[in-house]
């Protein structure tokens, strides 16, 4: 079986480490000097290193050739350790979170290691733990038996109760620049044989947001599609991230207040097959880098781009009113999350570039770009049409709401609504699910929609909640095909 760059690739000591430096170098000086702590706390982003940091650690506190603080790989120890053993023990405290599991974990410490000096517990994603598991842990963290080291992992530094993190040495490890990735990308590529232009490993990077895991994953996919042979066209299909010429027309119509080319760019972007989510998050992003040269950032790391780039980015900047930009890339990132809940998000895009060219108050001198087809007709946005579009945004910030605050039975039941409309000052929304309209339909549900919708519209006064019988779901039918022929037909379900 063929392992995955992220698993073939990863780090086997320190050295291998990428952009982590402070703590590679701190966790080594520990080891040489002999001046180890008896718990850390390893945070920050998925794919940065913990748990391998974790390994290596475990591995060269055991070892007894130590080499500059890394494990030699090679002595008894070593050796004995790379297998599975009872002396260093990875736990999942998302699956292993209960109390019980916590207070068996507590009475093992007390067993001395097996093979080397220290036995080390590594529990990853800490903060799954419920607060009386972190209660029978407490005690045994703070003052654990000399032979026992603790390395807690975890995303979510902010769910740790403050009593654990007193009793840790901490270490926040960081998301990669986007330099440093292409880099690793370039070695790996080398090290397998696969060929690669510089755009594509630009692109792959950037895709993976910083982490190294991610980056890795994406760069699997994408030279498994191109046979090993990776270009920028091909890379672009498998990532699905919008080209730079939609995004510079998209701009450009927004720009020249020129509707026709808008909707023409837009759906010329998504009829590539992109992701209108994508896309939105490509616009803010590809805007946030032209802010920041008006502002007169001119250091291509800070900017997250290529040398070979900047020329470009700087001769686009140039084109467009600084107040513009700042304008488009609030919106944008507004907008963002919101596409996640819409019931439609290419509505709510245009929406949001439509607002942006409302805006009279915001000048740029950028030339109209040509019109692309002379057949298409320029759309006339009626007043109805944007009703509809508010009501929907309104709709995707109240799911989103009931969501955070864990409201998960109404949440289920507004799974079901597919229509959602706005008449006066009423919100309308229809379900074909007899049982969410029966669960939702009562005044005190329908008042905590109407206290939600009124954080992002204090307009509405009402919300009421519609069963579409003629639509009615498949078990609706059944159930009312039952209640018809009672005592007359007997049903299977």
């Amino acid at each position: 079986m063929n392992l995955a760059l992220y698993r073939e690739f990863r780090p086997k000591n320190f050295d291998d480490v990428i952009g982590q430096d402070y703590i590679v170098k701190t966790l080594k000086n520990q080891i040489k000097t002999d001046r180890l702590t008896h718990a850390y706390l390893f945070c920050g982003p998925r794919g940065t290193g913990k748990t391998s940091t974790a390994k290596i650690f475990a591995n060269a506190v055991n070892c007894t050739h130590s080499l500059e603080g890394n494990p030699c790989g090679m002595c008894a120890e070593c050796v004995a350790l790379s297998e599975p053993n009872t002396d260093i023990l990875e736990i999942d405290a998302a699956s292993n979170n209960r109390v019980e599991e916590i207070r068996d974990l507590r009475e093992k410490v007390n067993f001395p290691p097996l093979i080397g000096k220290y036995k080390v517990y590594i529990i990853d994603e800490v903060h799954m733990l419920t607060d009386s598991a972190f209660n029978a842990l407490l005690k045994t963290l703070e003052e654990p038996p000399k032979h026992v080291i603790f390395i807690l992992a975890t995303t979510e530094i902010h769910k740790l109760p403050a009593t654990i993190l007193s009793r840790c040495t901490r270490f926040d490890f960081k998301l990669l620049p986007l330099n440093t990735l292409v880099e690793h990308l370039k070695s790996v590529f080398d090290k397998k044989g696969i060929k690669y232009d510089e755009k594509s490993l630009h692109l792959i990077a950037k895709a993976g947001e910083g982490s190294v895991r991610d980056t890795l994953s994406i760069a699997d996919s994408v030279a498994s599609f191109c046979d090993y042979n990776i270009t920028y066209q091909m890379t672009e299909k498998v990532i699905g991230l919008s080209n730079r010429d939609n995004i510079k027309q998209i701009l450009s119509a927004i720009a020249s207040k020129d509707i026709n080319s808008l909707f023409v760019s837009v759906k010329t972007a998504l009829g590539r097959g992109k992701n209108i989510q994508i896309l939105c998050k490509e616009m803010a992003d590809f805007i946030k880098i032209l802010v920041m040269l008006k502002a007169g950032v001119n250091d291509y790391e800070i900017l997250d781009i290529l040398p070979g780039e900047f020329a470009t980015y700087q001769e686009i900047a140039g084109k467009f009113d600084v107040n513009l930009l700042k304008k488009a890339f609030s919106k944008f990132a507004e907008i963002e999350l919101d596409l996640k809940y819409s019931l439609n998000p290419e509505n709510l895009f245009e929406s949001a570039c439509l607002s942006l060219i409302e805006d009279t108050n915001i000048k740029n001198v950028v030339e109209p770009i040509p019109v692309v087809s002379k057949t298409v007709v320029q759309p006339e946005i009626k007043q109805d049409n944007r009703d509809q579009i508010e009501a929907e945004r309104i709709w995707g910030n109240v799911l989103l709401k009931v969501k955070e605050k864990n409201m998960f039975a109404l949440s289920n039941a507004l799974t079901t609504v597919n229509k959602v409309k706005q008449v006066g000052k009423t919100l309308f929304i229809t379900t074909n699910d007899l049982g969410s309209y029966e669960m939702i339909d009562n005044s005190e549900r329908l008042n905590i929609l109407l206290s939600l919708v009124k954080l992002f519209d204090d307009s509405i006064e009402d919300v009421k909640i519609e069963y579409d019988k003629q639509n009615a779901s498949s078990q609706d039918i059944k159930d009312n095909l039952k209640e018809v022929f009672k005592n007359k037909i007997k049903f299977k379900d």
